[in-house]
């Protein structure tokens, strides 16, 4: 939902992009950085929420397969 209404403004600004390093090059490595932030959060969510006061009686055990 959010691609929905953040790429048509990602368009815009980087047609409108005049850098040095070309017009699509500065967002995909902004994008990219902002992913590889967003994959480690998740990664270390269980230890970010225990450090921000979650209680161990609050952690669900998965039972998956």
């Amino acid at each position: 939902m959010v691609a929905a209404d953040v790429l048509p403004c990602v368009r815009i600004w980087s047609d409108k992009c005049s850098s040095k390093y070309g017009r699509r090059r500065p967002f995909i490595l902004a994008g990219s950085l902002m992913i590889s932030v967003a994959v480690t959060i998740i990664g270390f969510s269980a230890d970010i929420g225990y450090l921000l006061g979650d209680a161990d009686e609050d952690h669900r055990n998965f039972k998956g397969t």
